[in-house]
């Protein structure tokens, strides 16, 4: 069935052939057996993809004339990333359930948290304590697996503990800050929701965004230069994300960084013992803005096309991506 429907869309076979193929395939789609059911029911066009037009959803996405509700995260899905991978993950929610290493970077993030306000001391023991309390909730593929993951989550948390008691010039204000802010961009305007993990105070008074990360990759220096969920950060401060931390007056950004826990600083990167700090400067000549211009205008255009690039690794949407190999097949 395969080769004669190639063959009837074949541009170099000859007329007489493509009919012939045609007529055979039809023969095919006609056999029933005693019950009336097709006998080669993928011989029939109504049962070949790709060949109807593209539907349209009755509902926009977004509603127009309101903000475009974004997160930073998921911003450089969309405009750096993959468009369809946001959409099938976050709109469609068709993701696959939390992975281990994601609950890896929950469980961090929470005790480093919990060090931060003062819910929990400074002392790794104390934390490790904790961690094994949750940790067999975690789902590893093997033992020796989670007993690996254990020791790089141990070596984490003194890494963050070293980071927490450095002097840095700066002062803690928050931990863990919900803010929900709208940023004009463009024609539209978005609206920006999410969680920071760390806001400071720096000697000028100036608000600085910590973002810890649990990854195995980092970005480089280039790309945290102009990292999506860090500027957007940077832009929610300039609106008024954290007036509340600073007494009700308007902070100035001072910058932004991520705290990479999972990778140890060498001699290049800064002291020994300590995570990989990465740091970008407060955004300036409008890439933040345009940024977020192109992602809404991909939202509201629902312009969700696909991208290849490293992230295809740890997609959950190749069987129904026409960008890969595993999904071309429904619109060859």
């Amino acid at each position: 069935v395969a080769e004669l429907r190639a063959t009837t869309v074949d541009p170099a076979a000859s007329p007489g052939l493509r009919d012939a193929a045609a007529r055979r395939l039809a023969r095919l789609a006609a056999l029933r057996d005693d019950d009336g059911h097709p006998l080669v029911p993928s011989a029939h066009p109504d049962r070949w993809w790709g060949l109807n037009e593209p539907t349209h959803a009755k509902d926009p996405v977004r509603p127009p004339g309101l903000p475009v509700a974004l997160s930073g995260s998921a911003l450089e899905q969309l405009a750096n990333t993959c468009a369809l991978q946001w959409f099938l993950g976050r709109e469609v929610r068709a993701d696959t359930p939390s992975t281990a290493a994601q609950g890896f970077g929950n469980v961090v993030h929470v005790l480093a948290d919990e060090v931060a306000s003062g819910r929990a001391p400074a002392d790794l023991d104390v934390l490790m304590e904790r961690l094994d309390s949750v940790w067999d909730a975690l789902a590893f593929d093997a033992p020796w697996k989670s007993a690996q993951e254990r020791g790089q989550a141990r070596d984490a948390l003194e890494r963050f503990l070293r980071w927490h008691v450095m002097e840095r010039g700066r002062t803690p204000v928050a931990t863990e800050h919900e803010f929900d802010v709208t940023l004009g961009a463009g024609d539209v305007e978005v609206r920006v929701r999410g969680s920071m993990d760390r806001v400071e105070e720096d000697a000028e008074g100036r608000a600085y965004v910590v973002d810890f990360k649990t990854g195995k990759a980092r970005p480089t220096k280039g790309e945290v230069a102009r990292h999506p969920q860090l500027a957007v950060y940077q832009l929610a401060v300039r609106s008024g994300a954290v007036d509340d931390l600073f007494g009700g007056r308007r902070p100035e950004p001072g910058g932004a960084e991520l705290v990479q826990l999972r990778q140890p600083a060498t001699g290049r990167d800064g002291q020994a013992g300590l995570p990989v700090v990465q740091s970008q400067e407060p955004p300036a000549d409008g890439w933040a803005e345009e940024l977020l211009a192109t992602a809404a205008g991909r939202v509201l255009g629902e312009n969700f096309t696909p991208a290849t690039g490293n992230h295809c690794t740890r997609c959950s949407f190749h069987r129904v991506c026409s960008a890969r190999p595993e999904g071309r097949h429904t619109v060859d």
